[in-house]
């Protein structure tokens, strides 16, 4: 069944055209709005090729892997309209999916989100909606700059190691590059590498604008107010406040944006509105978010780097053993703009290092259940989602095998903490976010690329050894 016709399938027992609001898709998922969910014929859909589990939490939404979302989504477009595209988010293929395990993955994951209810669940909801569009960006320059961190990082240890120095207006570093004929491709990559990172208010006062519903562009010019070089003249500096300060900047353009559209005459709205809107808006963020978040936010990563300075190895895991839970509830979501404001003063992450090794824990686990398990559903669940998750993604072993599982869970849990152990031991860190799995390193920082996989490998086995060791006490098959 090709990406057309499961799309097909999906919207014929779905209640056809007329019940769809929406469809979005995110790196595993389709997440789909819906007029009727009464409509949906959940049974059947389970049994659709290519379907590997049904969530319907917050958002109804339909587990089918990474890259297979995104064509599936587009697919389900083309059928439907333009009209009905709620754009890209983030998150292989069984034919009958075991209904039991489906309706775990869904009760889990719904009674897992209800404890992240009322407010905190539309701070998180409004976090993931602004973070996730520039998701995709900020994996593809962190991979690129991982992939110029590589080159540069062997070019620097050459240049020592054979005590060759600088020449002319270059580094010793770029004359190593340049002698391997890869200055210009360093260059190239650098430049795309810090792309996002470098402009990264500007792309998130864009999507706040359209989380709350405003000028897109408006919002851009918050986040670019955060960039300016003049703002050492007003007591400030460079990026003070952080992203969380953008989001709140935007959130204040948007108040004085439709409190002016409401008192201003039609015929000098369009160029009243946008002008008060940006001067009072602009003016409150300077007076007052900047130097507030940019206090909380410094007293937020400070108190952040002192536990995991105190606290060692184990603060390291219980971070990476927390990592599951809080990927399975969508908290993990907060984490974002923590990583991106330490890796913006510091240059690096070790909060992302940890999150990752929950990838590790996953893989091992999952590897336990798939050879323990006789239930042929299992297994091909286990060839599907596993090597996506070695790759880089960890939702389709999460949601379709270790979830389900019940104790695979705690298991891989605690495999991912073994992880989080060896990731403070050999201070492994991110320079970038990205994927998880292999694809995540050339996102290590300072090359420790090799700490990296001893500290993957050693979660990956935690958590295979613990998943089979408790599965035969508790004759799991």
């Amino acid at each position: 069944m090709n990406n057309a016709e499961v799309a097909n399938k999906i919207i014929n027992l779905c209640g056809g055209k007329d019940n769809f609001i929406s469809v979005e898709n995110c790196m595993t998922r389709l997440r789909i709005k819906f007029k009727n969910k009464d409509l949906i014929q959940i049974e059947e859909l389970k049994k659709v090729p290519g379907v590997l589990g049904i969530n319907d939490a917050d958002t109804f939404q339909i587990v089918v892997g990474p890259g297979k979302s995104t064509k599936i989504h587009e697919a389900i477009i083309e059928i439907l309209g333009s009209e009905y595209d709620a754009g890209t988010q983030e998150e292989t293929n069984s034919k009958d999916q075991n209904q039991s395990m489906d309706q775990t993955i869904q009760e889990t994951k719904t009674k897992a989100r209800s404890h992240t209810s009322g407010r905190m669940k539309a701070f998180l909801t409004t976090l993931s909606n602004i973070f996730v569009p520039v998701i995709p960006a900020i994996i593809a320059s962190g991979f690129v700059q991982g992939i110029n961190n590589i080159m540069t990082s062997n070019a620097t240890n050459t240049a020592i190691r054979e005590g060759i120095k600088a020449s002319g207006q270059l580094t010793n570093t770029q004359v190593v590059l340049q002698n391997w004929h890869l200055l210009q491709v360093s260059t190239v990559f650098g430049i795309i590498g810090t792309a996002v990172l470098s402009f990264l208010a500007i792309y998130v006062g864009v999507t706040s604008a359209v989380q709350f519903k405003t000028d897109k562009l408006l919002g851009g010019a918050i986040g670019a107010i955060t960039l300016s070089p003049a703002l050492p003249a007003l007591g400030l500096k460079a990026g003070e406040g952080g992203l969380f300060g953008v989001i709140l900047g935007v959130w204040i353009l948007a108040k004085f944006m439709k409190m002016f559209h409401k008192i201003i005459p039609d015929v000098l709205d369009v160029v009243l509105t946008p002008t008060l809107s940006l001067l009072l808006s602009a003016g409150v963020y300077f007076l007052t978010v900047m130097p507030i978040m940019g206090f909380l936010s410094d007293g937020l990563i400070k108190g952040i780097l002192f536990l995991i300075n105190e606290s060692g190895v184990v603060g390291g895991f219980v971070l990476s053993a927390l990592a599951p839970a809080l990927i399975s509830t969508g908290l993990h979501q907060g984490l974002t703009p923590i990583n991106l404001q330490l890796i913006a003063q510091h240059g690096s992450t070790q909060i992302n290092a940890f999150q990752i090794m929950s990838n590790a824990g996953l893989v091992g686990a999952g590897l336990a259940l798939w050879i323990m398990s006789r239930n042929q559903q299992v297994r091909n669940v286990a060839k599907a989602a596993l090597p996506a998750t070695i790759l880089a993604v960890g939702e389709p072993t999460l949601f379709g095998l270790v979830i389900p599982s019940g104790f695979g869970f705690i298991t891989a849990s605690l495999g991912a903490g073994f992880g989080g152990v060896m990731v403070s031991l050999l201070g492994v860190k991110c320079s970038a976010l990205g994927a998880a799995g292999m694809s995540a390193i050339p996102l290590i920082a300072d090359g420790k690329y090799i700490q990296y996989l001893i500290a993957y490998v050693v979660a990956c086995a935690a958590g295979f050894i613990l998943t089979y060791v408790v599965g035969k006490m508790r004759h799991y098959a």
